[in-house]
């Protein structure tokens, strides 16, 4: 996960802002769903179309919607809402 910049909001590695957000163990969920069908697929595989396309929207989502002025409660709502509507895919 690289590092975002102050200029693109939060400052903050992605893992920090699960991590700080309280969500790391509901995106590991989130994962765990997207990854039930495809039990056949090697690790690097799994990386490839599974976890690294989920956690490059999940970046992108929080730089189009929170600043670096955001509280963290709003940051922790970005990212749950987020999350549950992945679920339903």
């Amino acid at each position: 996960m690289r590092v975002l910049a102050p200029a693109e909001n939060t400052g903050m590695a992605l893992e920090d802002i699960l991590l700080r957000t309280g969500e790391m163990d509901h995106m590991e969920k989130l994962i765990r769903h997207r990854a039930r069908n495809k039990s056949g697929l090697s690790p690097q595989d799994m990386l490839e179309t599974v976890i690294h396309p989920l956690l490059d929207e999940l970046e992108q989502h929080v730089i189009a919607e929170v600043s670096a002025t955001e509280d963290p409660v709003h940051l922790k709502a970005v990212v749950h809402q987020w999350i549950v509507s992945r679920m339903d895919k």
